[in-house]
């Protein structure tokens, strides 16, 4: 995997706008760098490269999308742009980015890298798991047909199915409780909701429910 300067200045520029902001455990530099590895293993660079450093940086940091366009350019802004949900839940930021994903189809792909990414760092049995695969008919109803015809990104949507083993069966009954719970303002009983169908540690129910608010 070759940086060009363009890529170099992004990695660096992310990594200090994300600083101390943690994937699960781990430095968020980490989930950057596994969206771009995804991406190399499709054989993809250039603006796509620059765009995964740099892809959650609008929706996560104080960094604006006109700072993005003045340093680094429109064509990674439109990219980064298109993945960043704006909303007041998950549902809501997850459907304002599949309408600017449609319209601006190469932005399937980082999307794509991205989803694959999370799936992988995911425990087969954990919440992030659960919640994935519950959403992924509508990700896929909403980004499916894009590039259709384009045979790398049909080895994407293999990759990413054969994460999610969509063998299991999502657990969206148990979800629509939790939100319930969480949207009456019920969180601790959200907490122990989440905990109760994943097995899962405090810690972990208390983001997961972050991430879905």
């Amino acid at each position: 995997m070759k940086f060009d300067q363009r890529e170099t200045d992004a990695q660096v520029f992310a990594i200090a706008a994300h600083g101390e902001q943690r994937y699960g455990d781990r430095p968020y530099v980490m989930h950057l760098a596994a969206v771009r590895a995804v991406l190399d293993d499709f054989g993809y660079d250039g603006a796509l490269a620059a765009a995964a450093w740099l892809h959650d940086v609008i929706e996560d940091t104080p960094v604006t999308a006109e700072e993005i366009e003045s340093r680094f350019g429109r064509a990674v802004l439109d990219l980064v742009w298109a993945v960043t949900g704006v909303g007041p839940d998950r549902k809501a930021r997850n459907l304002n980015a599949y309408g600017k994903i449609a319209a601006h189809p190469p932005a399937v792909i980082l999307k794509l890298a991205d989803r694959t990414a999370n799936a992988e760092a995911s425990p087969a049995d954990s919440s992030w798991m659960g919640m994935y695969r519950t959403e992924h008919p509508t990700f896929k109803a909403h980004l499916g047909g894009l590039l259709a015809d384009d045979p790398t990104v049909a080895r994407m949507w293999v990759r990413l199915e054969r994460s999610l083993d969509l063998s299991v069966a999502p657990p969206d009954d148990r979800w629509a409780e939790i939100d319930r719970l969480a949207a009456a303002g019920k969180h601790a009983e959200a907490v122990a909701a989440v905990q109760a169908t994943f097995t899962c540690s405090q810690g972990e129910a208390e983001l997961i429910l972050a991430e879905r608010s």
